[in-house]
This record gives structure tokens, C-alpha cells and sequence, in this order.
């Protein structure tokens, strides 16, 4: 599952590398992969079963998954900026463009009926290596997953 997620991270973060001239083509790989990794690190601080009411929100729509999305935001923003070198606006500009997407693709899945795979209990399992079962399978149910 985590395999699965680190490539629907990078399937938001390439074309917006990928079309972004600010970047130079010597570091687009370096910058796919530290916004990919930097975006990972930071779900998995955040897809715990402590933050259960963060994460519903988030994939409800409320604005408390706003605090999600303005932390990975400036998470990205700081490692592209300090490890990569990159301009502090062409870094917002990336973090701006793949965040809200990677967010609302999250959304989409977990509440795709369809996707039994990409559940929210299967996310916090993958990112915060735990298994459900109590509250996990209480917030899973929220969604009408399994």
C-alpha cells in the first residue's frame, strides 16, 4: 500500500515539475524525489489514529484538513528551498500545484466505494504502520468502507 501512495504522490508531482521552466533540468529528478519523500514523511506524522478528527475532516471536506494541507505545503516549501537550492516562490509554486492534488485524489479514493483497496483505515495502516481494527475500523466505517 505504501508503494501505491508514493506513486500517486509522484504521478501529481511530475507534470507539475515536468512544465514548470523555473526548474532547472539538472534538478527536476532531485526535485521530484524530495517533494515526493517530504510529502510521504509528512502524511505519515499525520495519518495516526491520534488524528482521527483531522483526517475526517480532511477527507469530508470540512476545513480542518485544511492544517494538513498548509503543513505539507510548508514542509515542501522549506526542503525544496534548503536541501535543493530552489527559490522560495518557484518551491510555493510547486507545493501549491501538487498538495491540494494529492489531497483531493486521497479523497477521491478513499471514498470511492469501487476502491476497496484505498480505504482511509488502509491509509493510516500504510502510513502510520499500524493495522485497524478499534477506532481505525470506527473511521473506515465513517466512510462506508470496510
Amino acid at each position: 500500500m505504501l508503494e501505491g501512495i508514493i506513486d500517486l504522490v509522484k504521478e501529481q508531482v511530475v507534470p507539475a515539475i515536468a512544465n514548470n521552466e523555473n526548474i532547472p533540468a539538472d534538478k527536476r529528478s532531485a526535485v521530484v524525489e524530495t517533494t515526493t519523500s517530504t510529502v510521504v514523511e509528512g502524511l505519515k506524522e499525520y495519518f495516526t489514529p491520534d488524528n482521527i478528527s483531522s483526517i475526517t475532516s480532511m477527507f469530508s471536506g470540512e476545513s480542518g484538513g485544511g492544517n494538513i494541507v498548509s503543513s505539507l505545503q510548508s514542509s515542501v516549501v522549506n526542503a525544496l528551498s534548503e536541501k535543493l537550492g530552489l527559490n522560495k516562490d518557484i518551491a510555493n509554486s510547486i507545493a501549491s500545484a501538487v498538495i491540494p492534488a494529492i489531497m483531493s485524489l486521497f479523497s477521491q479514493k478513499a471514498n470511492d466505494p469501487n476502491d476497496e483497496e484505498f480505504t482511509v483505515e488502509s491509509l493510516i495502516g500504510a502510513l502510520g504502520g499500524k493495522s485497524g481494527g478499534g477506532l481505525l475500523g470506527m473511521l473506515g466505517g465513517l466512510f462506508g468502507n470496510k
